[in-house]
């Protein structure tokens, strides 16, 4: 991830659009370190410009042909554990969900985004009723527990101080018992709550995959 700084009139003027999308929720809220130039994408991820951008041009060179592999891995996992309601946090323009819903017809997959010009890509490559409108921080807007809660190169590009809360969503997310997936870049270093047992790890090309289990037991998680 790079960061670069935006004027503050510039994300005025983007936090405005984003409120006024037709895709955006009312009441869901963007954090300021949310308006920056993520990877070098001039609005970052708040607008129809740099998401199609980012869609075309960032997102294959940063997957590095991987992204075959990752699917591969994913369907065996969720296959082999039984999954038939998994949630994708943070799925951009969707072409993850749609490459596993493929694969997996029999399982039923939402999502979590918080940009609503990713939130209109995504719902016209998977429908209506996939994807929900929210901060994957708080995943009360999907009000229901997972099977298997997956984060593909979302967490270790989120800031320091906002990673803790974003794998404790996740782990709340799913039920006791169930797994959360993190696929990220191999120099990312993560802290995981205890509930979350490491089950397996696998590499593809520059990413990891990392599955983790959510301990039943006492001390869990609600």
């Amino acid at each position: 991830m790079w960061l670069q700084g935006m004027p503050r009139e510039r994300a005025a003027a983007l936090r405005s659009a984003l409120e006024r999308h037709p895709s955006a929720v009312r009441g869901v809220e963007y954090p300021g370190w949310y308006f920056r130039r993520w990877h070098f994408l001039p609005d970052g991820y708040c607008s129809a410009r740099s998401a199609a951008l980012y869609d075309r041009l960032i997102r294959p060179l940063y997957w590095a042909g991987s992204e075959g592999r990752v699917v591969a891995l994913l369907a065996r996992w969720l296959e082999r554990t039984g999954a038939r309601r998994v949630l994708e946090v943070g799925p951009g323009p969707g072409r993850l969900l749609a490459a596993l819903r493929a694969r997996l017809p029999g399982i039923e997959f939402r999502a979590i985004e918080l940009s609503p010009y990713f939130v209109a890509a995504a719902t016209q490559r998977l429908g209506e009723g996939v994807v929900v409108h929210g901060d994957g921080r708080d995943l009360r807007r999907v009000s229901r527990v997972f099977d298997a809660v997956i984060a593909a190169h979302y967490v270790g590009h989120l800031p320091r101080h906002e990673q803790q809360a974003a794998i404790a969503a996740l782990a709340e997310a799913a039920r006791p018992g169930g797994t959360v997936v993190m696929v990220e870049h191999r120099w990312h270093r993560l802290r995981v709550p205890g509930e979350l047992r490491p089950a397996a790890r696998r590499a593809a090309g520059f990413s990891t995959l990392q599955f983790y289990r959510r301990f039943a037991g006492e001390g869990a998680g609600a």
